[in-house]
């Protein structure tokens, strides 16, 4: 299990649980189940039997997401 916490500036570090909404929400439309944790925390739980194409995949729409959060 590992965390990305989701914040308005890196200076500040200010929670964004805004953001951290609309990255779970659109990874599950997109087939990607991520859980929330705390105030702006993604949690990712891979299956302990992963492929390197699947794990790819994931990586990629997740970074999707943030970037799509981010706007």
């Amino acid at each position: 299990m590992i965390g990305i916490e989701l914040v308005k500036s890196q200076e500040t570090r200010e929670p964004n649980p805004e953001a951290r909404h609309r990255v779970i929400q659109r990874a599950f439309e997109l087939g990607l189940l991520v859980l929330g944790c705390g105030d702006s925390t993604i949690r990712l739980m891979p299956p302990l039997v992963i492929d390197r194409e699947q794990a790819d995949c994931a990586v990629d729409t997740l970074d999707r997401c943030i970037a799509e959060a981010e706007q």
